[in-house]
């Protein structure tokens, strides 16, 4: 089914999502395409049951600083704007020789006191900042990370494994392959290799690391900005999330620094979407610059929504009140799908977004009525004490691969016997096959996540990732 534009608009003015094409409400023909995926799936597994896939990841790497000039109380007061300061650390990085990050490559010119403090106040991790208050060490995770008890290799990622954890991910593992059947005009062998690639992506950077990690040792700027927040839910009953694009400020700190922050905030979505399966943004360009869309960092983002994370979003609505949006939309452009091109809105009063968006669950800062405001909190010494249970991990480890097996039989005799009809007693036995999965998935992720700024906050349930913010859907 094709999407466009028109169709989308009038899902939210209407107050009616279109559910054609969608799990459960799928055409015999597109049961039938879907079952050919899962076939091809089931058997690109098993002859790669043990293949392990090299990690080189990108956002696993970690920033040098030296900060050993400054004293333990050295602090910048904290009645200063979060935003004001990133940008006078920003500036900082602009000397003779032209833009240069402290310690990049060299040597590293003696810098005053100020100069030090912005560069820490702007670099340094959650757990960094932590470790500096408390003056001592603060495990907020256990020391090695084990990938999983039956690959236990941290330096490499077993493919079948990788394919699973996503899978499962969601309530029912079909709603991942219609994701990729649906961005791929539900064309089989194209959302086979979109598979394919979206599995090795996530082995070679270790995208589950970073779920185990949480907000820990992400750049504390990019929390404590409030680049993103999720204030509430759309017309559908959507997460809403909303972005303050003139708060990214990349050129203050190393690109992998912010590229990890967004695989994090998209792998948080995916958590709290587990029921919803789709999330909105509100992209607040107010007061941007092109400084605060570099050409990496929005390439980067629109392949994400293209190909890792492809049909996650309801609708992108995009305030602009600035000519230079201009510019940065022939940055965006050519990069877009037409899936992707057809649910990006533009708003250019808080009246259009009133289209999409109740004005209570609209921030008051644009014009709407909604007053929430989250404010980052650090994490807590023992809110991820399950990450330490080795041994009820283990337990839940081998639960949830018994009811791998249990839907990967399933869902064979479903493929090989496939009749069209969706209520056979086939059917019915691979989607309880599902259930039990989903409940696997859900106790083995209490040891293997960390939990993140939206469970802290109280705005999502940790067990269930339902929203606990007004108007959500339970």
């Amino acid at each position: 089914m094709t999407i466009s534009q028109e169709l989308v608009i009038k899902e939210y003015q209407t107050g009616t999502p279109d559910t054609r094409g969608s799990p459960g409400n799928f055409s015999t023909e597109e049961l039938q395409k879907l079952a050919e995926l899962w076939s091809l799936v089931l058997d690109y597994l098993a002859a790669n049951k043990d293949k392990q896939i090299p990690v080189n990841s990108e956002l696993l790497q970690q920033a040098s600083h030296d900060w050993s000039a400054l004293g333990p109380d050295d602090e910048i007061s904290d009645s200063e704007d979060c935003e004001e300061t990133t940008r006078r650390a920003w500036k900082f990085t602009k000397g003779e020789a032209g833009i240069r990050k402290l310690g990049s490559w060299g040597r590293k010119p003696k810098a005053d006191q100020q100069r030090l403090m912005l560069d820490r106040y702007v670099n340094e991790t959650t757990q960094e900042h932590i470790d500096r208050r408390t003056g001592h060490y603060v495990p907020l995770l256990p020391e090695k990370y084990i990938p999983s008890f039956k690959y236990p290799d941290s330096s490499t990622r077993n493919l079948r494994e990788v394919f699973w954890r996503l899978a499962s991910a969601k309530q029912h593992p079909d709603i991942w392959l219609h994701r990729m059947l649906r961005s791929n005009s539900w064309d089989v062998n194209k959302a086979m290799d979109a598979i394919q690639w979206v599995v090795d992506w996530r082995a070679t950077q270790a995208v589950d690391r970073v779920n185990w990690e949480g907000d820990v040792n992400l750049g504390l700027d990019e929390l404590r900005l409030g680049i993103s927040e999720l204030v509430g839910v759309d017309r559908l009953g959507c997460p809403l999330m909303y972005v303050r694009v003139r708060r990214i400020m990349p050129r203050a700190n190393q690109s992998f620094v912010l590229k990890r922050f967004l695989v994090h905030q998209f792998e948080a979505l995916q958590f709290v979407t587990r029921k919803c399966t789709r999330i909105s943004m509100l992209y607040d360009f107010t007061g941007f610059s092109m400084d605060n869309t570099p050409f990496h960092i929005v390439h980067f983002l629109v392949t994400m929504g293209i190909r890792q994370y492809a049909e996650t979003t309801s609708v992108l609505i995009l305030l602009v009140d600035s000519w230079l949006f201009a510019n940065f939309w022939n940055l965006v452009r050519p990069f877009l799908d037409a899936n992707l091109s057809a649910r990006i809105v533009f708003a250019k009063s808080i009246d259009d977004v009133r289209v999409f968006v109740d004005d209570r669950q609209i921030p008051e800062e644009v014009g709407g009525s909604n007053r929430f405001q989250a404010v980052f909190k650090l994490p807590e010494i023992n809110e991820n004490s399950q990450l330490f249970d080795a041994t009820r991990r283990e337990v839940a480890e081998e639960a949830w691969w018994e009811r791998v097996r249990g839907f990967e039989e399933a869902t064979r005799k479903w493929c090989a016997r496939y009749s069209g009809n969706v209520s056979d007693e086939y059917a019915e036995r691979r989607d309880q096959a599902a259930q039990e999965l989903d409940r696997a998935e859900r106790q083995l992720s209490r040891f293997t996540r960390a939990r993140n700024i939206f469970e802290r906050l109280g705005v999502v349930d940790a067990a269930s990732g339902c929203l606990r913010l007004p108007g959500a859907p339970q």
